[in-house]
């Protein structure tokens, strides 16, 4: 009688739950109408779908170490949702309000139960066809990465067709310009610069205008395409699921930011592909490797930093945490850093100067600080009243303040005239003024934070008109060097731009969160909890230098575009593999194993 009055008790908590849940996400979508789901027969779905999963958790053997982790990550995961919820549709996180937490509170029970599931459950993998098994060692030799890397290019080459002889936007026009102009600076990476320069500036002009951005676009396509097909080599080498990787290459091979990053003039497509390889030469020193092993990782360590600065930080911060998790390989790795930091030291300071290069770490220095910028701006904007008397401070550091609306998503109206001397010259006077702004109105710097980060941290982004450029752009922004007139736009050119222009990726579900930026955050949170769960080092290992990319992009980024993402979205099939080894077990059918 005791143990049916317990489970009696049980099944009454789970249907609470599950129905707390169901609510909790009616008043939680991104939509102001409650009775786009509340009054609709989907959600007696989803409610029987809830009661299945939060029933299934609640009979799952439990460790109090499981518990902590679970209900940690599924409260991270409800606060970011709501927040990032609140801060779209309300330009406004709410977060000082009562029902922000009560609707916190609503959902988390069914991302505990997520939680815990996919921490215990268990999949069975049969190998049992033959062709599937060949197919996935295929993929994971030599052979396999060269038909890879060839098949992807294949795939790819349309793309270059319609947008020939390549997509002459983001900063490239301004590299090609300093390079021209001989008044290069170190505001952009010089090698990527360089290669600009000699391709788009040198190689075209006249009536071969296009000549030199189609070379950049071959080149860069090759890099991209190679770095992505390693990826599914070392995930096919690795993987217990044998869709992951097919389901990883299909979609490097037909979803469109890919191969149309690939032929974009921006500095982030070669870094994203040194970014990759470099992660997989990182995994690499959980095991014995060779000389050729250590003079790659060499060579892709020093080129990761040279085609984006603030890599060097990621990069330090990333080897001293990696140093800590290795058992093995530990002088190894910190010695080989150390050689590549101090190659990368050189080449950024005497050879640079050598080669007239500007330094630019007023720009760096203005772009460091964007996000303090947009939050002392937006406080004084929005209570001008209440900060009456630190408004001429205000304009000693930041004369443009006032330009904060309506692009709230982008640091670049204040960041441009931001006094960054100022700053450098009177530091403490600086923090007092960011302090005292700050503790009258503090919902405003969380706003403000939240607005320009929450692409990051929220999978499900709508249409955000916060921002004066696409979060991925399809179209040129000036005319290449000797071209005389523009290109004429084809039929299905025009499609793909409003495709990219209008967002209309966003109303695909599903497949719309291949395009988010906020997804491989949540993918890492739950491998990274998975991992410290199990005590797992290697997988731990694996999340590390993505998680140290992830919080500068956080702190630092003065705006969030998929360039600047572009290396976690390609890594989210790497990102996804240590949590589904852990669900899956293979059983191979011994006449074909």
């Amino acid at each position: 009688m005791t143990s049916l009055d317990k489970e009696n008790k049980r099944s009454l908590l789970v249907v609470t739950l599950s129905l707390i849940s169901v609510i909790g996400i009616n008043i939680t979508i991104k939509t102001n109408d409650k009775t786009i789901f509340g009054n609709s027969l989907y959600s007696l779905l989803a409610f029987i779908a809830i009661f299945l999963v939060i029933n299934k958790s609640s009979k799952i053997p439990r460790t109090k170490r499981k518990n902590v982790i679970s209900l940690i990550l599924g409260i991270t995961i409800s606060i970011c949702l709501i927040l990032g919820r609140n801060t779209l549709l309300f330009d406004d996180s709410q977060i000082f309000k009562l029902k922000t937490w009560l609707k916190v509170l609503m959902v988390t029970p069914l991302w505990v139960a997520i939680d815990l599931m996919l921490f215990s459950i268990k999949i069975k993998v049969n190998y049992h066809n033959p062709y599937i098994l060949k197919l996935k060692n295929y993929f994971s030799t030599k052979k396999g990465l060269f038909t890879l890397w060839v098949l992807t290019i294949i795939c790819w080459l349309p793309y270059l067709v319609i947008f020939f002889p390549g997509i002459y936007g983001y900063d490239g026009p301004f590299q090609v310009q300093q390079f021209l102009t001989h008044k290069i600076t170190t505001h952009h990476p010089f090698l990527h610069t360089a290669l600009l320069g000699i391709t788009v500036g040198k190689l075209g002009g006249d009536s071969k205008w296009w000549l030199g951005l189609f070379i950049y676009s071959c080149i860069q396509l090759l890099i991209f395409s190679f770095s992505l097909s390693y990826l599914v080599n070392y995930i096919s080498k690795h993987t217990k699921s044998f869709c992951l990787p097919i389901i990883t290459l299909l979609t490097f091979l037909f979803v469109p930011f890919y191969p149309i990053m690939a032929i974009t003039t921006t500095k982030n497509v070669i870094f994203s592909a040194l970014f990759i390889i470099l992660e997989i030469q990182l995994l690499s020193f959980y095991n014995k490797i060779s000389r050729k092993q250590e003079l790659l990782f060499l060579i892709v360590s020093f080129l990761a930093m040279a085609f984006l600065k603030q890599s060097l930080y990621v990069y330090i911060i990333s080897v001293i945490i990696l140093a800590f998790l290795l058992r093995n390989n530990r002088k190894k790795l910190i010695t080989l850093s150390i050689i590549s930091v101090a190659f990368f030291a050189v080449f950024n300071g005497p050879i640079l100067s050598m080669l007239n290069v500007v330094n630019s770490n007023s720009d760096t220095f203005k772009e460091a600080l964007s996000l303090p910028e947009c939050q002392i701006s937006r406080a004084v904007v929005r209570h001008p009243k209440v900060y009456s008397a630190e408004i001429d401070k205000v304009k000693k550091y930041l004369p443009d303040y006032q330009k904060y609306e309506p692009l709230e998503s982008i640091s670049d109206p204040v960041k441009s005239t931001f006094n960054s001397k100022l700053v450098k010259d009177k530091p403490i006077e600086f923090l007092k003024l960011y302090w005292q702004i700050g503790k009258k109105e503090p919902q405003e710097y969380i706003n403000a934070f939240c607005k320009l980060s929450v692409r990051l941290w929220d999978p499900d982004m709508n249409e955000d008109t916060y921002l004066y450029e696409p979060y991925w752009e399809t179209e040129g922004l000036a005319k290449l060097p000797g071209q005389k007139e523009g290109q004429r736009v084809s039929k299905i050119q025009r499609e793909i731009q409003n495709f990219s222009n209008n967002r209309d990726y966003e109303k695909i579900p599903v497949l719309s969160l291949l395009f988010s930026a906020g997804l491989p955050f949540f993918i890492m949170l739950i491998g990274i909890a998975s991992a410290w769960q199990d005590r797992d080092r290697k997988n731990l290992m694996l999340y590390v230098m993505p998680f140290i990319f992830w919080i500068f992009l956080l702190i630092f980024s003065p705006v969030i575009l998929l360039r600047y993402v572009l290396p976690l979205i390609s890594m989210e099939g790497l990102l996804l593999m240590p949590i589904l080894n852990k669900m899956f077990f293979i059983s191979y059918n011994k006449k074909y194993s």
